[in-house]
């Protein structure tokens, strides 16, 4: 076997028993479907943000992982290792609108039945569904700080959410968030590159 064929054959198996060892977790990755990865606390990091390790398919800036009951945002953009990718992770605290679905729901009377009109035919209605995904909330802090912090104004937050295509995603969208409504002033896609990422979101407490 080639020298570097052999690397990889080895580090492969030796990130599989890890993935399915004592350190790896189960999770579900963007509501799509489940794999194993492992999650640490970082050095020095607060509780809200950790680091993720798994097979480079797995890991990607944008990805939201689900596990004991919370979601995790990949913030960073990965550490490429080859055998696997490493990335910085922290936990969601809210729920962002992204899109709303028209839905046909039969109509039924009191006993549940179905409502018929005049022909037999069934009636129906339309309902509003609203489509959320997990998403980091600033009302302090810019997310986007470097070696200072810089402090939002009293009536500003910021949104950070895995990046998809919504016609919410617009300037002056409005939207709930703790019991204020928000208006969409700025969205940042400095963070996406080839259709993955995360977008930035700066609202405006309406008043």
């Amino acid at each position: 076997m080639d020298p570097n064929e052999k690397i990889m054959h080895d580090g492969n198996l030796m990130l599989e028993q890890s993935l399915n060892g004592f350190e790896g977790r189960s999770v579900r990755v963007n509501d799509q479907y489940d794999t194993q990865v492992m999650i640490y606390n970082k050095y020095g990091s607060s509780a809200e943000s950790r680091s993720v390790i798994g097979k480079p398919t797995d890991v990607k800036r944008g990805n939201v992982y689900e596990y004991d009951n919370q979601s995790w945002l990949t913030i960073s953009f990965p550490e490429d290792y080859r055998i696997y990718k490493k990335a910085e992770i922290r936990i969601c605290n809210n729920l962002f609108p992204i899109k709303q679905d028209e839905i046909r729901v039969l109509l039924r009377d009191a006993d549940g039945n179905p409502v018929l009109d005049g022909r037999g035919r069934p009636q129906y209605t339309t309902e509003i569904v609203l489509v959320t995904a997990p998403c980091i909330v600033e009302s302090r802090y810019s997310f986007t700080r470097g070696e200072q912090q810089i402090a939002l104004a009293e009536d500003r937050i910021e949104v950070v959410v895995g990046y998809v295509e919504s016609e919410n995603l617009k300037l002056d969208f409005e939207f709930k968030m703790y019991g204020d409504t928000y208006r969409v002033k700025n969205i940042d896609h400095s963070n996406v590159i080839n259709g993955e990422g995360i977008l930035i979101i700066s609202a405006e407490r309406k008043v």
